[in-house]
């Protein structure tokens, strides 16, 4: 007898792709089906994201609704659906999705569990008990500052594994948004699980891995694949064996019909929102990656007013393009921000911030393409401040390099502590050392661009940000700062 496991991860509202692997897909379960076997069918996690615009109008209702004509028996939330998705949105998203929604290691505050997610659940058919739990990214700084306690996903999982088994289930699966590496650590330190379905890493596996005993396997990102996983067991319903793979989504499949129907059941409501008037420019809102800009200047501007720090430090890759004057639609506005970072207040020494400002003047880091951590857009770009000007020079070199820096309107102190408004990237990403060093990190709820979606009007926006903040010298003198 056997169990087939059809499972997608990370589609991360490509919507198109989504459509075709679930003609793909729904396409096998019904042969499965058909030919008798147990079939169940999982989502592993970061099946939205805000950058689509459909996600971000609906809050991701668009992508739990096509989930559900898809029809799933399962569902982890990932990061995207947790931290991106505010936490009062949850449960109607949930309700939607018309199915088992895992969240085996968040916690209200009081260590109370959530009324839209299940710790377990465990499926059965013809006598065969599949037990199930889901685990995601215990992001514990911003979780926290939601109002929402992610546990120590391993803790969580001892305790799940030890829930089924004293449940009699003959097969546990753990659906996992953690990450390949966190996967085989999982199979180490908690015995007794057989399948680990991964996602977050987007790893394109062929096979799976074997970790003490466990079978761990996750087929990609996008919806260019979707997974098959069999569990084949004995007579006595032991597992004795188990394969998995990928299934390419061809470009040539049609779209799955329900899920089309879903998604253009929301189509006039989202065209509404996205057609609401958010600002009109008089003049264009120019954005340069390889300098300050009045766009990027703009949002620096917005943060700064926004957080309380003694500077905003952000950079022009947080932006996709210029607006043009007239009438600015909120599709527009996303079009042109479409990286869903949180704000965050950092300490730096001054010190760490002049270098983080060296580097990021710098050609090599200005024009390196972003990757990871939740960027959404193409380069890093330059570093825009507010609450600061920065004297640069030229060195013996040709390379540019900062001389001075004055904080409002006093000299910054190496030694000193400052509060730098800036964002989620730039202190997670490997990219800028001194950020990744930053202590006493405090996070805002709205994302940057929410709080420039709802600043961006206000009057003398265009005329501070035409004020420049980097004076370009002739020449290095000695040294320098």
């Amino acid at each position: 007898m056997q169990i087939h496991l059809l499972h997608m991860n990370d589609v991360h509202s490509q919507l198109e792709s989504y459509m075709r692997l679930g003609h793909q897909l729904r396409t096998l379960r019904s042969e499965l089906e058909q030919a008798g076997n147990f079939v169940l069918t999982f989502d592993l996690g970061d099946v939205l994201d805000r950058v689509r615009p459909e996600t971000e109008a609906t809050m991701g209702l668009i992508n739990v609704d096509m989930m559900a004509a898809l029809g799933v028996d399962g569902w982890v939330f990932g990061n995207n659906e947790g931290l991106t998705i505010p936490v009062e949105c949850w449960p109607l998203l949930t309700q939607h999705a018309q199915t088992t929604v895992y969240g085996t290691n968040f916690r209200r505050p009081g260590q109370l569990s959530f009324d839209c997610f299940c710790d377990t659940h465990i499926y059965e058919r013809d006598g065969i008990r599949v037990g199930v739990f889901g685990l995601t990214p215990d992001y514990t700084l911003p979780y926290s500052m939601l109002g929402v306690s992610a546990e120590d996903p391993f803790v969580s999982a001892k305790e799940a594994v030890e829930n089924l088994r004293q449940n009699s289930v003959d097969v546990i699966v753990c659906l996992s948004h953690l990450g390949r590496r966190a996967d085989h650590q999982l199979a180490i330190e908690v015995p007794h699980i057989d399948v680990i379905l991964g996602g977050h890493t987007h790893e394109f596996m062929k096979e799976p891995d074997w970790v003490n005993g466990t079978a761990i396997f996750q087929p990609g990102k996008h919806a260019r694949m979707f997974g098959h996983t069999a569990i084949t067991l004995d007579e006595d319903k032991h597992v004795v064996s188990i394969t998995a793979e990928p299934i390419e989504v061809w470009l040539n499949t049609p779209y799955d019909a329900e899920m089309q129907r879903a998604y253009e059941r929301h189509f006039a409501g989202v065209q509404e929102v996205l057609n609401r008037r958010v600002a009109t420019l008089s003049e264009r809102l120019p954005l340069v990656y390889e300098r300050e800009s009045p766009f990027a200047n703009l949002l620096a501007d917005v943060l700064y007013d926004e957080c309380e720090g003694d500077l905003c430090v952000m950079m022009t890759g947080a932006l996709n393009s210029s607006l043009l004057p007239g009438e600015v639609k909120l599709n527009h506005l996303l079009g042109a921000c479409p990286t869903p970072t949180r704000p965050i207040v950092v300490t730096l020494t001054g010190r760490e911030l002049l270098d983080a400002l060296n580097q990021g003047i710098q050609s090599d880091t200005y024009g390196r393409h972003g990757i990871g951590f939740g960027f959404r857009g193409g380069k890093i770009g330059y570093l825009v401040v507010s609450g600061a000007v920065v004297d640069v020079a030229t060195d013996q070199a040709g390379q540019p390099r900062i001389q001075e820096v004055h904080v409002g309107q006093v000299p910054l102190d190496c030694a000193r502590a400052y509060r730098v408004i800036t964002c989620e990237y730039l202190w997670l990403s490997p990219v800028f050392q001194p950020f990744r060093q930053a202590r006493e990190v405090t996070y805002y709820p709205p994302l940057v661009r929410e709080v420039l979606l709802a600043r961006i009007h206000e009057e003398g926006r265009m005329a501070r940000a035409s004020t420049p903040r980097y004076r370009y010298l002739h020449k290095s003198s000695e040294g320098g700062m």
